[in-house]
């Protein structure tokens, strides 16, 4: 796919949109490294600054992860991993974070009452 000029959307946003498509289609796959931003410039027919900023988009929206010295991969989908038991896991974390939320409330009002009462 090359950018379009006829496109009204900025060539960024057409390369965004044409790597998200390909992401939700399966056609690139979670973990899978993506070529490097000169080769897909070449591609799309774009400056690679243009692809620096769509691929910005992406990884700012959770589709994409990159690691120095690596590259840019696609990022894991957690929708479509078994995560049952992370799920658990999280559910009972957040109950614990809860109770200890609630517990520090309770002392910062029990510390209000007694400066009140100082006062």
């Amino acid at each position: 796919m090359t950018v379009s000029p006829d496109d009204p959307r900025n060539a960024y946003e057409q390369v965004a949109d044409d790597l998200r498509r390909k992401i939700a289609s399966g056609g690139l796959k979670a973990g899978q490294r993506l070529d490097g931003n000169a080769k897909m410039a070449d591609r799309y027919g774009v400056a690679a600054m243009t692809i620096r900023h769509a691929l910005d988009i992406l990884r700012s929206e959770g589709l994409i992860v990159s690691q120095q010295g690596r590259g840019t991969f696609v990022a894991s989908d957690p929708v479509t991993t078994d995560s049952t038991d992370d799920v658990g896991t999280m559910a009972d974390e957040l109950g614990q974070i809860k109770a200890a939320l609630d517990l520090i409330n309770s002392r910062l009002d029990r510390l209000e009452s007694q400066v009140r009462e100082r006062s």
